[in-house]
């Protein structure tokens, strides 16, 4: 779930001297016409998100067409528990290997496992969605998006360096695991409406956060493309994970469950 698997402060702060990692290579003159960035701001912004919207096309239309067919699906499921939860697992595999590995592998590759992310989790999330009303599922994805776009501008407008807030929102991400670990053990009322309300609270936080972040990351990589270019892949999965996480909080507490 954590859609943050590396602090961007100190990952520039140990790659901003030269060498092979982001950061490095930061005076390339052939990212520059004229002696002004070749990408602007706003076509990086632009870039950013348009990958995000990618990968939500690609998660909610494979989640659209396995609840087209809900009574083959909880057959599947039931026959191939293990095989979900080893999708599961290769989903968080693809995350921490870019987040570690982002320095050395192409932009191409980086491209490739968001988007193998968003097909696995298109396929992980769409059984879920079975158990939920369409019309409950329809209203959360409105209300998330209208969440998500208020907290992004805020993000992307606000004067306010945001850096700080990563480390508060981390430590409330651990926090949100760890009671959901608990809940699994330990029937207590009203534990899961609370545990819902925290994780909404996180990655309302997150979306924010994550979109200044793109200030940041443009500024650092503006005089390396290829760097540009890793960078726009990895805030558009943190920006994808804030909105896919947002959205299955607010379904579980609008959501009316199927008998």
């Amino acid at each position: 779930m954590n859609n943050n698997p590396y602090d961007p402060n100190g990952y520039y702060n140990g790659y901003n001297n030269g060498g092979g990692g982001f950061g490095g290579g930061m005076n390339n003159p052939a990212s520059y016409v004229n002696n002004q960035p070749a990408v602007s701001l706003a076509d990086y912004t632009r870039k950013v998100f348009g990958w995000m919207f990618v990968g939500l096309l690609i998660t909610f239309g494979i989640c659209l067409a396995i609840v087209n067919d809900p009574i083959r699906v909880m057959i599947f499921m039931e026959k191939n528990i293990g095989l979900y939860y080893f999708l599961l697992l290769v989903e968080v595999v693809l995350v921490f290997v870019l987040g570690i590995f982002v320095s050395k592998i192409p932009p191409v590759a980086c491209t490739a496992i968001f988007l193998a992310y968003s097909v696995l989790n298109g396929i992980t999330i769409g059984p879920l969605l079975v158990l939920f009303d369409v019309m409950t599922a329809v209203l959360a994805f409105a209300v998330t998006a209208g969440i998500f776009g208020a907290m992004a501008l805020y993000g992307m407008v606000t004067k306010k360096d945001l850096s700080s807030l990563g480390t508060v929102l981390l430590f409330g991400l651990f926090g949100l695991i760890l009671f959901s670990v608990i809940a699994m053990f330990v029937n207590v009322p009203m534990m899961d409406l609370g545990i819902c309300l925290i994780g909404i609270v996180v990655f309302v936080g997150f979306t924010a956060y994550d979109t200044h972040k793109i200030k940041r990351y443009y500024s650092a990589m503006q005089g390396d493309s290829v760097l540009l270019a890793k960078g726009a892949i990895i805030v558009a999965l943190d920006l994808y994970l804030d909105f896919i996480n947002l959205f299955l909080y607010i379904l579980r507490i609008l959501g009316s469950r199927k008998n």
